[in-house]
C-alpha cells in the first residue's frame, strides 16, 4: 500500500467506515480497526495484530 492509499485508510477508518486489507507476506485478511504511525491495527477474528502498512493492501468487504 502506498502513502496515499494509507491516508485515505486513516480517514475511513477514523470516520467509523470498516476496511479490510490483506498482508500479502501471511496471505492474512482482517478488518482494520486504528491507523498509528505506519501500523495498522487490524483484527483477525478473535485476535488483534499490528501489520506494517508496506505489507498490506486493502480489500473489498463482501
Amino acid at each position: 500500500m502506498n502513502a496515499e492509499c494509507l491516508i485515505n485508510l486513516s480517514q475511513a477508518v477514523a470516520h467509523g467506515s470498516l476496511r479490510r486489507v490483506k498482508n500479502y507476506r501471511t496471505e492474512q485478511q482482517g478488518v482494520v480497526v486504528q491507523v498509528m504511525g505506519e501500523g495498522l491495527t487490524v483484527n483477525i477474528g478473535s485476535d488483534t495484530e499490528v501489520w506494517g502498512y508496506q505489507d498490506c493492501e486493502e480489500v473489498s468487504i463482501q
